[in-house]
């Protein structure tokens, strides 16, 4: 199904709400790692389970990011944690410039793949938290509890349109 600009949900593309998806992945990425690293932290383990613990690490904070975007922002927002989960990869990629060893030598193959998995996280992500929040076709948008609820936060009616009621007097 095509969504029309006439879908109160379809929002141009953000750049705020990109740089916001890779700063919230890294906020995340931190969070996971201070949660496990007192499980890691002086236990004998093979650097290989080092660096698998902080690829899951790196993917699961790259979809779970992309899920918080898409339940706290307003209207549709797909693409933006998708390409900001994707500058994060670039980012990560970007720290073999500055080591010297042989396993983190720059590669555009890499990037690119990198890259892709972690739009494709991202993107997953944000689909999950608009289909919780209910962001649906505006038909059915009216019908949904969570949609209800998104539109009271987010100071619009069940159609996405603003409500004059609501608005903030200073």
């Amino acid at each position: 199904m095509r969504v029309g600009m006439n879908d109160p949900n379809e929002r141009p593309f953000s750049t705020p709400w990109t740089i916001l998806s890779v700063v919230l992945f890294l906020a995340i990425e931190l969070f996971i790692g201070t949660w496990l690293g007192p499980f890691v932290i002086g236990k004998y383990v093979s650097p290989m389970f080092h660096y698998q613990l902080q690829m899951i690490m790196h993917l699961l904070s790259l979809y779970l990011g992309g899920v918080i975007v898409g339940v706290v922002s307003p209207g549709r927002r797909l693409l933006e944690p998708a390409v900001g989960a994707f500058v994060s990869v670039v980012v990560v990629f970007l720290m073999s410039f500055f080591m010297p060893n042989w396993f983190f030598h720059f590669d555009l193959t890499k990037v690119i793949v990198g890259g892709g998995i972690g739009f494709g996280l991202g993107l997953l992500g944000a689909w999950q938290g608009e289909k919780w929040m209910g962001n649906l076709a505006p038909a059915d948008l009216a019908e949904t509890r969570r949609g209800k609820l998104r539109a009271a936060m987010w100071e619009e009616d069940e159609f996405g349109i603003p409500r004059p009621d609501r608005q903030k007097v200073e």
